[in-house]
């Protein structure tokens, strides 16, 4: 249940899901910690439907993420992605975009925007201070190949990756931080690897999750302008 005593909802379709923080973005569920819970925020989703302004559908977006639900994460992200005109836009401000990727919201939506890309970075990472999931809710068909770089993971790393047909193709992995060596696990479609990472190095893995090459930030060399 949403609420510790049972009744009728008066609004099914509420825009808000607060109530899973803890999914996202929060971290206290989990699909391996709590699976029940996890069911549950899933079927409080599909209760609360696709429609709401755009704070809302990228919000909903990164809890399917979250849930490693690929199929409805895309959904929220098409659901978002749709041409409207504000002069024809009716008071319930149901979300999409102007002809300016403005979010819709009279008179715009920042909000909007600017959790759209955290939640399509949740769609391809996934991280905690020792944990980093990849490509979790990758629409394979959809976005069959890509590369994405820079996103910044917990624990100060920066992460790069890239995939074709849907499938993992290559991770770019380091962190600038001063320390001692941190311990960090990879997991990938079931496979689950542990490797110690030094900052300053920059290290890259194949499709098995298995380091092929290592060399220091220091080595890169940069155009001039």
């Amino acid at each position: 249940m949403e609420w510790a005593l049972n009744f009728k909802d008066p609004e099914v379709q509420h825009r808000h899901i607060s109530h899973l923080f803890g999914l996202f973005p929060g971290h206290s569920l989990t699909l391996k910690k709590n699976p029940e819970l996890c069911k549950a925020a899933e079927n409080t989703l599909y209760k609360r439907g696709e429609d709401g302004p755009g704070w809302s559908t990228v919000w909903k977006t990164a809890v399917w993420a979250r849930l490693q639900n690929s199929e409805h994460a895309y959904k929220m992200v098409k659901h978002l992605i749709r041409l409207v005109d504000p002069v024809d836009q009716k008071i319930g401000f149901e979300g999409g975009l102007y002809s300016n990727l403005f979010a819709a919201h009279p008179p715009f939506q920042i909000d909007a925007n600017l959790g759209f890309p955290a939640a399509v970075s949740e769609m391809l990472v996934q991280s905690s201070m020792t944990d980093l999931y990849l490509l979790p809710a990758l629409p394979r068909e959809k976005w069959a190949k890509g590369c994405v770089k820079g996103l910044q993971a917990r624990g100060g790393n920066t992460v790069n990756i890239c995939w074709d047909r849907g499938d993992l193709q290559e991770v770019g992995l380091w962190s600038e931080e001063d320390g001692s060596c941190s311990l960090r696990r990879l997991h990938y479609r079931g496979t689950t690897v542990s490797t110690s990472l030094s900052p300053g190095i920059i290290y890259t893995f194949n499709s098995e999750l298995r380091c092929i090459k290592s060399f220091s930030l220091s080595e890169l060399t940069f155009p001039r302008v």
